[in-house]
């Protein structure tokens, strides 16, 4: 009996994505491996969002690769991304912002990988952080430690691949955090997680407007970090006060 069920499968959540999906969408057709889906999860965007993603529909068709999209309201994205994992049929579920790219073999690379792991159930590598013109700003991406997650997530979480068990084992996203929720999923994960790591470049993502939204993402994952008690409140605090600070300085500097 032939197995349909795919090596991968990417996930992107989007709303009004219009000017950046185009490309995150022809990043993932034009892969050189092809035993993956991609589903695509639309928060009922109001531009043309849509009419984009239907249009690529007829060429993954022709490339045999599995191609799903639905498109309603949502709680945000650790919300369309649940919806995402509940409809994947992928062993590895990834998850790719609509305006990031993978390049060209990043699949490739992570099968490979893959294959030479052993007993792993994450996986992940470096990323590119670009502007609105593709210019690349920096590089990010360390092995997952558990311990250096918690305090400074530096992981490179775009692009990186997790075990659907994992997902069976420790639960899905908690949509209640608006921009945090992957790391109170990877707090969660202590006990279970088995992680990989490969020093490459896979991906790009767009790094525009992350920095207005610091003091809320730090603010959020002082309040995980406190909830779960993954490390004392004097760490917690201090984590969020040199980061911010770090952040700030960055912030200015640049402005000069």
């Amino acid at each position: 009996m032939e197995n349909n069920t795919p090596f991968f499968t990417v996930i992107t959540a989007s709303y009004n994505s219009g000017k950046t999906i185009a490309d995150t969408i022809s990043s993932v057709l034009n892969q050189s491996l092809t035993d993956f889906e991609f589903i695509i999860v639309d928060g009922k965007s109001t531009d043309n969002t849509m009419e984009i993603v239907k249009s690529f529909a007829p060429h993954f068709q022709e490339k045999n690769i599995t191609f799903k999209y639905v498109s309603e309201k949502d709680r945000g994205i650790y919300d369309a991304w649940n919806k995402g994992i509940k409809l994947s049929q992928g062993t590895w579920i990834s998850f790719l912002g609509s305006d990031d790219e993978y390049l060209p073999n990043a699949l490739e690379r992570y099968f490979f990988h893959l294959k030479q792991a052993h007993d792993c159930n994450y996986i992940s590598s470096q990323v590119e952080l670009i502007n609105t013109k593709k210019e690349v700003l920096n590089v990010i991406g360390k092995a997952f430690v558990w311990e250096k997650v918690v305090r400074n997530m530096e992981i490179a979480q775009v692009g990186s691949f997790h075990h659907k068990q994992l997902f069976e084992n420790v639960g899905l996203f908690n949509d209640h955090y608006k921009i945090v929720g992957d790391l109170e999923f990877y707090i969660r994960c202590k006990t279970h997680i088995k992680p990989a790591y490969f020093e490459e470049i896979t991906a790009k993502m767009l790094n525009e407007g992350v920095s207005n939204q610091i003091y809320k993402a730090l603010k959020e994952a002082l309040d995980v970090k406190l909830k779960h008690k993954s490390s004392s409140a004097l760490v917690a605090y201090f984590d969020f006060t040199t980061i911010f600070l770090k952040c700030h300085y960055n912030k200015l500097t640049k402005k000069k």
